[in-house]
């Protein structure tokens, strides 16, 4: 008699158990979905993270503001912004999640893109394309950017091209193809107007959402991954 209330005992325990992991998973799990769903643009979770694998999965929790943004960029962006070389395939490119590493030109701030670095260490050499049609908003020198191509998609989306060394015969308000050629990698910037070789050369991406009437920010990182299957082929070397 005693085995058998020892055993309703610890079965009683064992299901008390379960259910209290049970509840506990099933709290946590609305509390990310709640998360989620409260998150705006400017939130800094959804900056760092945009179009993430995880995004992507949670696409359908997440706000109406955020789900909008997220389908114009998906929409809007074709090809990855530096094509491969079909004559040299030494000619690689690299780059990190690098999203709000500290930079430190004049005074501390956070670096709110995406630098796609070149293998070989040339300015001049390596074309840059649009990811997306669009108009030609900026174009010009910036002390940080150098000269620098911005470009506003059929969404609104901004898409900001950095440290160019030349451009490719475009002007503001000229309209582009996704897949045009807009220019070359380079190393301008950090300095007055011309200044280049202050650091390696790369590009600056950046994307920004103008829809809530403020510049923001995301994450450029994760939509270059998904754009690497659909890199066009140039021939230079």
């Amino acid at each position: 008699m005693r085995q058998i209330r020892a055993e309703r005992l610890l079965l009683l325990v064992l299901l008390f158990s379960f259910f209290c992991t049970l509840g506990a998973r099933c709290l946590l799990e609305t509390g990310r979905q709640n998360t989620l769903a409260g998150r705006r643009i400017s939130s800094p979770s959804y900056r760092q993270d945009f179009f993430s694998p995880q995004m992507q999965k949670d696409r359908k929790l997440l706000s109406e503001e955020c789900r909008t943004f997220l389908r114009q960029v998906e929409e809007d962006s074709v090809y990855f912004p530096v094509p491969a070389s079909s004559l040299d395939p030494s000619l690689s490119v690299s780059y990190v999640n690098s999203w709000m590493y500290e930079r430190n030109y004049k005074e501390k701030s956070s670096h709110e893109g995406t630098d796609i670095m070149a293998a070989r260490n040339e300015r001049g050499l390596y074309p840059i394309v649009s990811i997306s049609d669009g108009t030609v908003t900026n174009l010009g020198w910036l002390e940080l950017g150098g000269w620098r191509i911005g470009i506003t998609s059929p969404h609104g989306v901004y898409y900001y091209y950095a440290h160019l060394d030349s451009y490719a015969g475009i002007k503001e308000g000229d309209t582009v193809k996704a897949g045009q050629l807009l220019g070359f990698m380079g190393d301008s910037g950090y300095g007055p107007e011309g200044t280049k070789g202050e650091f390696d050369v790369h590009l600056h991406l950046g994307i920004y959402s103008w829809g809530t009437g403020e510049e923001i920010s995301v994450n450029p990182y994760y939509l270059l991954r998904s754009l690497e299957s659909s890199r066009l082929k140039y021939q230079y070397s």
